[in-house]
Order: structure tokens, then sequence, then C-alpha cells
């Protein structure tokens, strides 16, 4: 198929080591090799800022305005090895404490504390790792609540076809863009709660479906049970049958489900 799909748009060399929109088109066995480029390009940002005099407000603006910015667009398409982002955070860090990168400078404070926000009264610079797991995440729920999107379409053809996407599940020979996603994707599952519409496919022992609460499902012993689904707990017009679930719930379950709107699926 490879073969024919050349012949048919005569295309006679693959540009496989070239780069699009500033991203590698191929990943080779080796990541870090494909992403050496991403410490490089750091480097070479801050070390045009080394001989210039600058305060430590103005170390912090260019860090955050220009260093990790130009970092955002890879972070939400690749799962970035640790050690490529270990060398940026070594980079950056070497100028914040010194406003050099090729000598290594006493660092007051671990990396980890400057990473917190400021609110807690360090500097909010980025955990590249973290941010790298965030920005992934957010693509997951890109897919989910954009699902007529040319990438949702795509990748729900090819990897998780006829299914939704939280029941995605690892496929032989994927891409490297789609398996950094679905690496994010239990963390996703963690934080999601269902939305209570006509609740005919949300199961109340097993699926989350109460917010604000930190089990998102009732405290209740699913032993106790009589009715499985949320629809269950509902009234022919759709509004919540007050009586049963107090029966069937202890009185904490039954207040929270009560403040619960139905306005989902």
């Amino acid at each position: 198929m490879k073969t024919g799909v050349r012949e048919a748009l005569h295309i006679e060399n693959e540009a496989l080591a070239e780069k699009y929109l500033g991203l590698p088109m191929c990943i080779g066995r080796s990541s870090k090799e494909a992403f050496e480029y991403m410490p490089t390009r750091i480097r070479d940002l801050v070390g045009g800022w080394s001989g210039r005099e600058a305060s430590g407000g103005g170390r912090e603006v260019l860090i955050k305005s220009v260093a990790q910015a130009v970092l955002t667009y890879p972070m939400s398409c690749f799962l970035i090895p640790k050690d490529t982002c270990k060398k940026m955070k070594s980079i950056i860090a070497n100028y914040w404490w010194g406003g050099a990168t090729n000598s290594r400078q006493i660092h007051w404070q671990s990396w980890e504390q400057v990473t917190r926000p400021k609110m807690q009264g360090d500097m909010g610079f980025r955990n590249m790792h973290l941010f790298n797991l965030a920005m992934l995440g957010k693509q997951g729920w890109r897919i989910m609540t954009k699902p007529d999107s040319l990438c949702a379409r795509v990748l729900r053809g090819r990897y998780f076809h006829g299914l939704d996407f939280l029941s995605a599940t690892r496929k032989r020979h994927e891409r490297q863009t789609w398996r950094a996603i679905l690496a994010r994707l239990e963390v996703l599952k963690k934080g999601l709660t269902r939305r209570i519409g006509n609740g005919a496919t949300t199961r109340i022992s097993e699926q989350k479906w109460i917010p604000y609460h930190f089990k998102g499902r009732p405290l209740t012993p699913p032993d106790g049970l009589r009715v499985e689904l949320v629809v269950d707990l509902m009234t022919a017009s759709g509004g919540w049958n007050e009586q049963l679930i107090r029966e069937i719930f202890i009185g904490m379950d039954a207040e929270v489900i009560f403040e619960n709107t139905n306005d989902g699926g």
C-alpha cells in the first residue's frame, strides 16, 4: 500500500528527517535523538541573553515569555523524554541563578521549589515534564469535547472506531502522538464526572456522576442498592424520586444527589 501511494502521488523521496511546523515528521526508535533539537534551541536562546545585564525580573520575563513559551507546541503533540526535559531545566535554571548557561551556578533553591506558584511565595516557573503531561491531557479533552473536529475524526477512525475516547486502548504500530495522548487517558478519567441527562447510561456505583463530591459517586455500599442506573432514581417527568433516594442512600448521599441537576447525557 505504501508503495502504491507513493507511485500515485509521484513521490520519489521521503523526507523523513525533515520537520513540519518545527516538529519532526518521523520519530524512530530513539525519541531522545528526535527531540535533541529542543534543549539546543533553548541553549541558543538563553545563550543570546547571557551577555546582557538583566535583573531578576528581566530574567523571569525572558524565561516565561520566550524560553518556556516556544516549547508549548511540541509539548502539546509529543511525550518528550524525561532526560530531554531535565536538560532544558538545567539550562534555564543556570540562567535564572547566574545569567549564564555555559557554567554551573549556585542554585539557592531546588527547582521543585522554584516551580511552585507565586501565591505560595515562589516563582511559578514550569516543571517541563508535568507541563508536557498536562498539554497532552488537554489534547485528550479536546478529542472528547470536539468529536467532529478533523483531528478527532482521524484518530477515531484509526484507533478507536466505534468506541468513545474513554474506551480507547493501545494498538500495535500506533504513532508516537497517539501513544502520548493515550498515556494521559487514565489521569483524565480520574478528573471526569458524567453530566446527568436521562441517566440511562450511567451506573450508580461504578461511574462518577455527582459533581463536587470527593468520590464522584455515592458512599452507600453498592450491595445495598436496589437499582443499577441513575435513570432508576428518576420519576417519569425526569426529576429525582426523593422518596426512593432517601430509602436507598444514606443521608449525606441523598443530599448531594438532590443538589445535582439533570442537564447532561
